[in-house]
């Protein structure tokens, strides 16, 4: 442990490196553990381990655990480290104009590139990719519904957070210039989700998150936009469910036109809020930078690389 009388104020690419692995690490256990105890259940039972994966109890346990693995993760991390939380710019004092930006910008993500990914999507389907249901809880009322919300929409916006716009892309800050911290703590964050079918959304949003970190000096502001744009989502699914409402286009040649256009927009209007709002600020500038990049950091683009190559080929040949 660090013996250190005053806290460190900032993550440095070390950090990001160890809490990427360490998170990657807990994870591929939850995982593992999970699906042994499900085997085990369904096998005693006599019933189809889906069954079990499918319960709602199973998923509510499984997404308190994940929660709480980002939560003690972030706080134990920084504990041993002796890291000042405030390193991880977890600022609640903002200005009221910027919570109100978080809500319009997750609302416009989502809207403006959920066509795009819906044609991603679409080729991975034709390339033989075996497509999964993107919601575990599919809210058919309004219970499921406000549960959906808080497992899938909340606590993935508070923990993901933490750890990685909390600190992974600030450690990365420390060493990289802003555009090069974005675009490798998005990689990261994109290739988590350990399959094709999650690798494009969550780049795009993982970008747009970490620029609004950059911009407003705050992971609150991106925990909104991970909200809102969680439960845009889940929204959506349940008017669908309930009322037929959707926003589906039809599988003609103007939807692929209008799907490029309205991602062309929505990056246009987030120039020009980057322009005219933010005007180019960047809040908590890192001054010092460090001059070596970290071999946790080398490790975890190795490790992560490797494990979705494997996961990917794994759901080709599960087809």
């Amino acid at each position: 442990m660090e013996n250190l009388t005053q806290k460190r104020k900032f993550y440095n690419t070390d950090d990001s490196g160890k809490v990427f692995l360490l998170a990657i690490l807990f994870q591929l256990l939850l995982s593992f553990l999970s699906s042994a105890l499900s085997s085990q259940i369904a096998s005693s039972n006599n019933i189809p381990v889906e069954q079990i994966k499918t319960n709602v109890w199973y998923i509510i346990a499984l997404s308190l655990i994940n929660f709480l693995i980002y939560v003690l993760l972030f706080v134990f991390y920084g504990k041993y480290k002796n890291i000042d939380f405030r390193a991880s710019k977890l600022n609640f004092k903002q200005k009221p104009t910027n919570y109100l930006l978080a809500v319009a910008i997750g609302i416009i993500v989502l809207l403006g590139c959920q066509y795009i990914v819906g044609l991603y999507t679409s080729l991975l389907k034709n390339m033989g990719y075996p497509l999964q249901e993107e919601l575990s809880i599919n809210p058919t009322n309004f219970g499921s519904f406000t549960l959906a919300v808080f497992l899938l929409g909340l606590l993935p916006a508070i923990g993901e957070e933490l750890i990685f716009r909390g600190v992974v892309l600030n450690g990365l800050r420390k060493r990289f210039s802003p555009p090069v911290a974005v675009i490798l703590s998005s990689c990261l964050f994109a290739l988590m989700h350990g399959n094709l079918q999650q690798l494009l959304y969550p780049f795009i949003l993982g970008m747009v998150m970490a620029w609004i970190v950059v911009r407003t000096g705050s992971i609150v502001i991106s925990m909104v936009v991970h909200f809102v744009n969680n439960f845009i989502a889940i929204l959506f699914e349940y008017l669908k469910n309930t009322t037929g409402f959707s926003m589906d286009l039809p599988n003609v040649w103007w939807s692929y036109i209008l799907s490029v256009l309205l991602f062309l927009l929505t990056f246009a209007l987030l120039f020009i809020i980057d322009t005219f709002v933010f005007k180019h600020k960047e809040e908590g500038e890192i001054e010092e930078k460090e001059q070596k990049t970290s071999i946790f950091l080398y490790i975890a683009f190795g490790v992560i690389l490797f494990l979705f190559l494997i996961f990917t080929i794994l759901q080709f040949a599960s087809k």
